[in-house]
């Protein structure tokens, strides 16, 4: 019985957060007093059987899809087809074994800033299995005394910022080091001597950097090609002893929230290497470890005292939303940025914040032009958005919290065994992050995973290592370690 199929291979490109459909039909030749069954075999996790095989006289239709939120990366993989007397196939016809092969590429977008883009959800739409987890590689700088900054992913890539910070001796030069999936260091660049320097951002093939060289009005914002390190632009800013958070980046617009008393909002043409404009927010406070959201049209700054949203093309306000319980004498630091949710909602913490102090949440309508509501407790470090629920911890109760966007009441909370740091004291070092099944976080030596899922929430995976986080789209998880355990470690999720 030989058997021949409409198709022997296709190609399927599937953008995160999608699905796709795909099959082929198999027909025989010859015939049997036995029964014909078609047994088919899939040779990868990332899609399934549509449903049994359909037969039509001597043909079957095979239908085939991805599961839901399947992991990303391109691979190729067989389905097996065969022809059986019995459901068990215990005997398979001569000649009916055919194989079909799929090259999958699933399109996860890049990691590419502070809670993984310019909207900073920390959200990852994919679903994994802590089964596959596994240690992949790690990496430390030859200087014991770097601080890694949060890295930023690209497929097959991965770049991170090293160097003192303003605590600490001028006893060596800020770097950017380009990673491949193994961890080996395809490039770098020595920015030469910093005060402070942020983690990198991407975008159109560029890799943003913000640093201060000294407090002045020449500070540099630099710009390098992604793929192979070198060189294109710096434009400056006035900055004052400031610490930075990766700068936010649209296309080829690059935006830095600094200022020599703070204040100050500088949108960038980083192609050209040009200042596009320049906002000064009269009591919008200092600028320490600040981030502005952005969208196709606008620019959210978080001016202390209020939410200001800005016109992209002019960085003329057009509505500002006041936090009547914020005085801009209250802040000198504000670690974080605005985050964008569904249906006109930004999130952010309210008034003072470091990035592991704590602070209330509140959530902003653009579209009513209010503050929709406050949190209860407070919360630290940097929290993600899926959906219709907002991931953060809680350094008072040593918590994971799970909080709803459009009211803000916990939905349920989870504790996490939290220890001591270096410095003494519990508390959260790593930002939030989220995917379809498991929320991640961290302290200083420890990350885990939490599952969405299940009713208790229970962790269900643990690492040694712990501080910031990020997903790449090559399914790693990175983990940069804090001041007492300084390491690059990266974990294969599949």
């Amino acid at each position: 019985m030989s058997t021949s199929l409409s198709q022997n291979a296709v190609e399927v490109v599937v953008e995160e957060g999608g699905s796709a459909t795909f099959g082929f039909d198999a027909t025989y030749t010859g015939s049997s007093d036995d029964p014909v069954v078609a047994d088919i075999t899939v040779g990868a996790k990332r899609y399934r059987l549509a449903g049994s095989p359909s037969a039509s006289g001597k043909t079957f239709t095979v239908n085939l899809e991805t599961v839901p939120f399947p992991a990303g990366g391109l691979a190729r993989s067989e389905v097996v087809f065969r022809l059986c007397k019995t459901s068990s196939c215990a005997t398979v016809y001569p000649g009916s074994t055919q194989t079909f092969t799929v090259d999958l590429d699933v399109r996860l977008g890049d990691w590419a800033g502070f809670q993984r883009n310019a909207a900073h959800t920390g959200y990852v739409p994919v679903n994994y299995d802590v089964a596959d987890f596994e240690k992949a590689w790690e990496w430390t700088d030859t200087d014991p005394s770097s601080w890694i900054r949060p890295p930023a992913a690209t497929r097959g890539r991965i770049l991170a910022t090293v160097g003192r910070d303003g605590g600490m001796a001028y006893d060596q030069s800020a770097k950017l080091y380009s990673f491949d999936t193994s961890g080996n260091s395809d490039w770098s660049y020595n920015l030469g001597e910093q005060f402070d320097l942020s983690g990198p951002t991407l975008s159109n093939g560029m890799v943003h950097v913000t640093s201060m060289v000294s407090s002045s009005n020449s500070n540099p914002q630099w710009v390098f090609d992604l793929n192979t390190g070198g060189f294109l632009n710096q434009m400056k800013f006035a900055s004052q002893w400031h610490a930075f958070n990766q700068p936010t980046a649209l296309g080829n617009q690059v935006f830095v929230a600094a200022g020599r008393y703070g204040e100050v909002l500088y949108a960038y043409d980083a192609a050209r290497g040009t200042l596009q404009w320049q906002m000064e927010r009269i009591g919008g406070g200092w600028a320490d470890g600040k981030t502005v959201a952005v969208d196709a049209d606008y620019v959210y700054y978080p001016a202390n005292v209020a939410l200001d949203i800005i016109d992209r093309r002019n960085g003329v306000i057009k509505q500002s939303i006041a936090d009547p319980q914020t005085s801009v004498t209250d802040v000198s630091t504000f670690a974080s940025a605005p985050v964008l949710g569904d249906d006109g909602l930004v999130f952010l913490f309210a008034g003072n914040k470091s990035f592991v102090s704590s602070a209330e949440i509140i959530a902003v309508s653009t579209v009513q032009n209010r503050i929709l509501w406050r949190s209860n407790a407070q919360y630290s470090t940097a929290f993600a958005v899926a959906g219709d629920t907002i991931y953060a911890v809680r350094n008072d109760a040593h918590v994971l919290a799970a909080l709803d966007a459009k009211t803000g009441a916990q939905k349920w909370a989870v504790p996490l065994p939290v220890d001591e740091g270096l410095y003494g004291g519990k508390s959260f070092h790593g930002n939030v992050v989220v995917t379809e099944n498991l929320v991640f976080a961290s302290d200083h030596d420890t990350t885990w995973a939490v599952d969405l899922k299940a009713g208790n929430h229970p962790i269900v995976w643990e690492a040694p290592t712990g501080g910031r986080l990020i997903i790449t789209p090559d399914n790693q998880l990175l983990t940069t370690g804090v001041r007492e355990n300084r390491k690059l470690t990266a974990y294969n999720l599949f």
